[in-house]
Formats: C-alpha cells, structure tokens, sequence
C-alpha cells in the first residue's frame, strides 16, 4: 500500500502540469485547482477517454499522389489500411497522370 501515495501525488503534478501548460497560470494558482479535483473525484476511478487524433489527410492525399505504395503511407503516417479507407471514402487517391495542355503554345513570327 506504500504506492498509493505515490501515485497520488503524480495524480497531482500532472494535473498542475496540465493547467500550467494549458491554462497558463503558475503553480502557487494551479494548487487550488488541484485540490479541488482530488477532493471532486476523491475515490473514484474517472473515465476519460483519449483525444480525438487529428491525420494529416493533406499531406496522405499528396504521398498518395505521388505515387508512393499504401504500405508506405501506412508505414510514414502511422496509419492502418482501415483508417485510410475511412479518411477516403471514395476510394484512395492514385497517381496523378500529368496533364498535358491541349492549348498550342504561342509562336513568335518576324
């Protein structure tokens, strides 16, 4: 039972770390904020669940694009095949054939 403290008082640095860094106010202010939350959820085992993970479907578009094997996007985005599918879902963008212009280009006469 010697770790109960322990992690009771790493409960409390992270919850003043986290409205340091979040909120911006020093330790000395963060403190009643702490204690106020450890007495609220005092006993209790809170769930929270994690933050919503934002992908970078700009640039996954763009690696697609340019040609590179969806097992490398997977790999470099840390991505499933799944959730590629989910993040296109009118199918995954391919390599983008180069346009050639149709318009003839100006020609200089004397």
């Amino acid at each position: 039972m010697t770790d109960k403290p322990d992690a009771r008082q790493a409960l409390r640095a992270k919850i003043a770390e986290a409205l340091m860094r979040d909120v911006g106010v020093s330790e000395r202010m963060a403190q009643p904020f702490v204690d106020s939350i450890m007495r609220c959820f005092a006993g209790e085992k809170p769930y929270f669940p994690a933050a919503n993970r934002e992908y970078p479907v700009l640039q996954i578009r763009a690696a697609l694009e340019r040609g590179a094997s969806v097992k490398r996007v997977m790999r470099d985005f840390d991505v499933s095949r799944s959730l590629l599918h989910k993040l296109f879902p009118g199918g995954l963008p391919g390599r983008q054939k180069e346009r050639v212009s149709t318009v003839l280009g100006k020609t200089w006469t004397k």
